[in-house]
């Protein structure tokens, strides 16, 4: 059974960007990825999923899938999936075009993105600005390798099927693997503690440091912000109050 997800007022190129993400992702045969069975200029035909209960076994086969995704071969930091030429970040109403870079910095290609949704914040942030200047330092870069990124993985993201916890409506990105993370944390997801517990013995930490989970926070600061940009009020103070712990 197929599913279609269509709109007529999206960006050129925003279903055909949603599809490559899926298929660089589904890949890597480490994490079931919805299928996707066909694409249109205004709508994206999608195998139909249905869900079952989360649970606690499933929560951790996934947040070791999640680390074997993050291990896949991947190009630098913020590079975009083949063929597409636009990212894009936000829900279906209101997709955010986002400027990317490829860099061997984290930081470095972090901050582009981060930079292109301070600027639509009016008015400014001034610890976000001060954050941005601090990530293209690279005075956040690590030695983890760069890791192919659902992107926007919040719980609506991540649906449990008896395939297994299966992602969908990707923003698919290369980058630092705690984003993945950061966005679960970030709003909260059924067995968090499983997935990430699961996580970290699949990946390990030897390039990531045992303080990891402290840096989340860090990682949360993009999805945070573009909250602040689409719905302003509460989320904006939060951006704020973020931003300052790591300004």
């Amino acid at each position: 059974m197929t599913y279609r997800k269509s709109a007529s007022h999206v960006p050129d190129g925003f279903f055909a960007t949603e599809a490559a993400g899926l298929r660089w992702l589904a890949e890597t045969r480490t994490v079931p990825v919805v299928e996707v069975r066909a694409v249109h200029a205004h709508a994206l035909d999608l195998e139909r999923l249905t869900e079952v209960p989360p649970t606690p076994q499933a929560a951790r086969t996934f947040g070791a899938g999640l680390a074997a995704l993050h291990r896949a071969p991947c190009p630098p930091h913020g590079t975009l999936p083949p063929g597409v030429e636009q990212y894009f970040f936000g829900p279906l109403s209101e997709p955010l075009p986002i400027d990317t870079a490829s860099s061997e910095s984290m930081g470095e290609a972090s901050a582009v993105r981060l930079a292109s949704l301070a600027r639509l914040l009016d008015p400014g942030i001034p610890a976000l600005g001060a954050v941005i200047d601090r990530l293209a330092a690279g005075q956040f870069d690590d030695d983890a390798p760069p890791a192919r990124l659902h992107g926007d993985l919040w719980a609506g993201n991540l649906l449990f099927t008896e395939a297994g916890g299966t992602l969908i409506d990707p923003a698919a990105i290369a980058g630092h693997p705690l984003v993945d993370l950061a966005m679960l944390s970030l709003f909260g997801a059924p067995h968090l503690q499983d997935i990430l517990a699961a996580w970290e013995d699949a990946y390990g930490t030897a390039e990531l440091g045992a303080d990891w989970r402290e840096r989340l926070g860090l990682h949360q600061l993009f999805g945070l912000a573009a909250h602040a940009v689409l719905f302003g009020g509460g989320y904006r103070e939060s951006t704020a109050r973020l931003a300052e712990r790591y300004a």
